[in-house]
């Protein structure tokens, strides 16, 4: 059985607290996704790793590095990978940090058995388990011990792989860790079914899935279903096995895990044959194929192909030498006539060939060009309605400001004037006048404030930062203590996208303040060449962000819209009791 092996043990989680806090935000984003997008872990895994390297942080570096050797490595690109985690090993070192490289060399195991590199994996292997026992880290050695049995596993020693992994799930069951002990029956159940011990199998990847299911492990559950098929396809049950597959698929597509989606398109289509639903096979293959030349390696590929070339020219050459020795000049003439003919017919295969391409990528070009312009429509009309809201707010502000305002005024000077006139020396009647005087300058302060929240002054004279440091010093720090962190923002920006971002950040604090009951928010504003991250997050009391009815509010509801137009994606990720975590991006490009 296959096995398609995640990067166990995320234990740096906790080691991370004592850092800046722009820092911490993304590493700790970096971690929120890493079972659940890895080109987002990528995202923020690469500038905590420049900003590690500009503070001269080799410790920070070398997780930062990690996290990214992981991520490439889940992602199928493998000469990436393994450059990150050498990067991470020479930082590690100079940190001196073993626990680090406990971990990096644990997992380095698993990445050198996916590349069949046994002794390199015999080698990571006994280091991780040595460090591991030096710090007396249980965790860690049942990490590194587990991922030995995956290297006796490939290597066809099922027994010694039992062994470890029986080992393995000990110490993770000491700790607690369901991760692991996931991870540990996934492994036993591949080893029980290549004994033929089936119905064994299916318990322990089922007890694996629920244990995955249970702790939110997506990628995990992914990979248990795709098991899960294989043991039914060894029993031949095929449409237990098909059905499994099919789930493995559209998971691993949503998780964009290209390697398991792949493969899985690969069983599928070995059961459909030996059903004898040719047509459906036929499909799966080819939907497999296509899979497979995402991630291939384009650069080995080109240098196999160039040595194939090398080789055959060298043997047509001996072959030359010897016709040369072995035959007379008219076989000679018939062998140059016969090779003038190759000649033509390949040069006239290659014209047809190279005309195909370039009609083809003419039909590509047009392609995109239309779609570019149909985009280009939509951005247009996306950035009309912004404005023309905008619009309607600044004429709404002008409004309640030089109309209604007025009209407040005019009436608190001619209240002023009935009570020095006719009520001064009735006591009762002056009592009620100062009361709805009160009342009549608490409305005009009314107006102004929505005025003006409605279009900030400051939005439109300093821009975007300036306006939110203006909205946040209006909020009492006895009520709520936020900090606003900015990186990247030097120049302003496009004046749709500025108001855009400060109302989505105005109803998120908003949120905060009606809902959360936080004390405390942190928000991040990070801008590059290519997109603007938003990450707001609360120690408030949190909700169920994965129930639906969560998300019916008009102010999420508005969030979502609003970043929707600007072509950008909104996470939010929330448990009751652990405060929330807004995250948004938005594409420059």
């Amino acid at each position: 059985m296959r096995k398609f092996t995640l990067l166990l043990l995320f234990t740096i989680a906790m080691r991370f607290a004592g850092y800046g806090q722009g820092a911490k935000q993304l590493i700790d984003s970096a971690l929120h996704y890493k079972t659940l997008n890895y080109l987002k872990v990528i995202a923020f895994a690469e500038p905590a790793f420049k900003k590690a390297r500009a503070e001269k942080n080799e410790k920070l570096a070398g997780q930062s590095a990690y996290l990214l050797g992981m991520a490439n490595y889940l992602g199928g690109n493998f000469d990436e990978s393994l450059r990150w985690y050498f990067t991470s090993e020479r930082a590690y070192q100079s940190a001196k940090d073993t626990s680090g490289l406990t971990d990096l060399y644990a997992d380095m195991c698993v990445f050198y058995v996916k590349l069949k590199k046994f002794n390199a994996a015999d080698e990571v292997s006994k280091k991780a388990i040595d460090f591991a026992i030096a710090i007396k880290n249980q965790t860690k050695q049942a990490t590194a011990l587990n991922n030995r049995g995956l290297m006796f596993y490939d290597e066809g020693k099922t027994d010694s792989a039992i062994d470890a992994f029986n080992a393995s799930f000990i110490l993770y069951k000491k700790v607690n860790d369901k991760v692991g002990m996931s991870y540990c029956l996934d492994y036993l159940s591949s080893a029980q079914s290549d004994k033929g011990n089936y119905s064994k199998a299916l318990q322990l990847m089922n007890s694996a899935r629920d244990l995955r299911a249970g702790i939110g492990d997506k990628t995990g559950e992914a990979m248990a279903i795709e098991n899960l098929g294989e043991i039914y396809l060894k029993e031949n049950k095929l449409p237990d096995a098909a059905t499994y597959f099919l789930d493995a698929i559209d998971r691993a597509h949503q998780l964009n895990f290209l390697d398991l989606e792949m493969y899985a398109y690969s069983m599928l289509s070995k059961t459909y044959q030996q059903q004898g639903n040719y047509r459906a096979a036929l499909t799966a293959q080819n939907k497999y194929v296509e899979l497979n030349k995402k991630i291939q390696d384009e650069k080995r590929v080109k240098t196999i192909e160039e040595l194939e070339t090398k080789y055959e020219t060298e043997k047509k050459q001996e072959q030359i030498k010897l016709l040369n020795k072995q035959n007379t000049i008219q076989q000679l003439e018939i062998g140059k006539r016969n090779a003038t003919i190759t000649i033509i017919i390949a040069a006239f295969a290659l014209a047809l060939v190279l005309a195909y391409l370039f009609y083809s990528r003419y039909r590509i070009k047009h392609a995109a060009q239309l779609q570019a312009e149909v985009m280009r429509q939509q951005t247009l009309a996306s950035k009309g309605i912004i404005e023309a809201e905008e619009r309607e707010r600044k004429r709404i502000a002008a409004e309640l400001h030089d109309g209604v305002g007025q009209l407040f005024t005019a009436v608190k000077m001619n209240m002023e004037i009935l009570v020095e006139r006719f009520l001064v020396k009735k006591p009762d009647a002056g009592l009620l006048a100062e009361k709805t005087m009160a009342m009549v300058d608490e409305s005009c302060a009314e107006v102004r404030s929505i005025a003006h929240q409605m279009m900030p002054n400051a939005l439109i004279k300093s821009g975007l930062v300036s306006a939110l440091r203006d909205f946040i010093n209006k909020i009492p720090t006895e009520k709520l203590k936020i900090s606003l962190e900015t990186k990247g923002i030097d120049t302003p920006l496009d004046s749709t996208t500025e108001t855009v971002l400060y109302r989505v950040i105005q109803e998120s604090v908003n949120n905060v303040i009606k809902h959360a009951a936080a004390s405390s928010l942190d928000i991040l504003l990070l801008c590059d060449q290519q997109e603007i991250t938003v990450s707001i997050e609360d120690n408030g009391k949190g909700f169920n962000s994965s129930d639906p009815a969560k998300f019916s509010g008009i102010g999420l509801k508005n969030i979502i819209s609003r970043v929707g137009y600007l072509k950008g994606t909104v996470d939010i990720s929330s448990a009751p009791g652990k405060g929330t975590l807004v995250a948004i991006f938005i594409p420059l490009i």
